[in-house]
């Protein structure tokens, strides 16, 4: 595949993009690390605050102790008989002025040296005020903007570890030939690539022409159709119930889907991305809005987003395919609690309908529980799709990369 046509934010500000990352984290209702970016900003604000008020008050105090003393010697001059006219008047205003220093001293005395709300506020305040996050009644919202610029941050980041290792993120496992071969076949021709033999449609043949597969041979093999639109309605179908929201599950598919979405929109304008929340219910969203997403989480419908998605690109012309992310088993359908083995059967009988209108279904797991990861396998192999086996922490590499892989094999054919 040819090189990119430029580096995606070649030159960004790392520590604005980690702000943005823990902005997002906040925005997401996740707690922040005490070592993250924007919790060492607050720290700091909160210093200068700290350090302010006991600024402040240690002069108030000198002040203070200088009144004393003033007030003292008027005092002592007043009771030997040497005070000047008006003395009596002056000792009240410097007993006023006394009361007022002590009352200030004890009020910030009060002041906490641990980090406040109003410190989280200042610290989003440069980012508010660049238009990147809207803070209003202390909820952090990431404008359009700001997830913009931390998916170009992101994206970033994952093609420099890309190019570090000088290979593609590992794919667990490959079910069937992949995203970009035609549901089309033909006879196979001498010459053909092997790596495009259908072979579904090959045994298919062979029981045809002689009832058995004893006598498979040449003949019988069929080879997909290349296809050569390189334009791709690519899908993004992300799992929010309750357990996506451990182990940084979620923030790695948020952050997944916005640097695809960046990489897209920079280098493959013709690609279109459709991105879906999921759990009891199912949203369309644009990328930037998927932190702050939140949909009922007490069950799970996995055939409704796939539903969706399949019946928004069915009669596209181009490429098309989904991934499926998720760490969860089906439970929920059509608004009722089924269990497990009806609602699977759905999701599975969907992966058959991907199958017939052409479009890819892959499945990124991201439990390692035995019967999810069986699960994850039927789904893809209802489809010829793949599945992968991810941890969250390098989500992001395997997708971006195995959608340039995609690509290069594609714009290839």
């Amino acid at each position: 595949m040819q090189a990119l046509r430029r580096k995606p934010c070649s030159e960004f500000d790392e520590g604005l993009v980690d702000l943005l990352r823990d902005a997002a984290r906040m925005q997401m209702g996740q707690g922040l690390d005490y070592d993250s970016k924007m919790m060492e900003r607050v720290r700091e604000r909160s210093e200068r605050r700290f350090g302010e008020v006991q600024r402040r008050k240690k002069e108030a105090e000198e002040r203070l102790e200088c009144l004393r003393a003033e007030l003292m010697g008027r005092t002592v001059e007043r009771l030997l008989g040497s005070e000047s006219t008006g003395g009596a008047s002056d000792e009240d205003g410097f007993r006023s002025e006394i009361e007022e220093l002590e009352d200030e001293i004890e009020e910030l005395g009060r002041e906490s040296r641990t980090v406040t709300r109003e410190d989280f506020d200042e610290a989003l305040g440069d980012l508010e005020k660049r238009g990147l996050l809207e803070n209003a009644d202390h909820k952090v919202k990431l404008t359009s903007k700001g997830a913009q610029l931390l998916g170009r941050g992101f994206l970033t980041r994952i093609l420099m570890n890309l190019a570090r290792r000088g290979v593609g993120a590992h794919r667990a496992e490959d079910i069937g030939h992949g995203p970009w071969l035609s549901a089309s076949h033909r006879p196979y021709e001498p010459g053909d690539p092997y790596d495009k033999i259908n072979v579904e449609q090959s045994l298919l043949a062979a029981l045809e022409r002689t009832g058995g597969l004893g006598d498979l041979g040449l003949r019988d093999f069929r080879i997909h159709e290349s296809r050569h639109a390189a334009e791709v309605h690519f899908g993004i179908i992300v799992d929010q119930s309750a357990s996506m929201r451990k182990k940084g599950k979620i923030e790695a598919a948020v952050e997944t889907a916005l640097a695809l979405s960046e990489l897209m929109r920079t280098e493959f304008p013709e690609d279109r991305l459709k991105v879906y929340a999921f759990s009891e219910e199912f949203r369309l969203v644009e990328p930037w809005q998927l932190p702050g997403v939140a949909v009922p989480m007490k069950y799970t419908d996995i055939r409704a987003p796939l539903r969706a998605f399949r019946l928004a690109v069915a009669q596209e012309p181009s490429n098309k395919q989904a991934h499926l992310i998720t760490d969860s088993a089906p439970n929920f359908l059509d608004g009722e609690f089924v269990g497990f083995k009806a609602a699977l059967e759905a999701v599975l009988e969907e992966g058959r309908l991907y199958r017939m209108n052409e479009i890819v279904l892959n499945v990124v797991m991201l439990d390692d529980d035995p019967e999810l990861r069986e699960m994850a396998k039927r789904i893809a192999q209802e489809n010829m799709g793949r599945v992968f086996f991810a941890d969250p922490r390098n989500l992001g590499e395997a997708m971006v990369e195995d959608y340039l892989w995609s690509k290069r094999e594609l714009l290839s054919l």
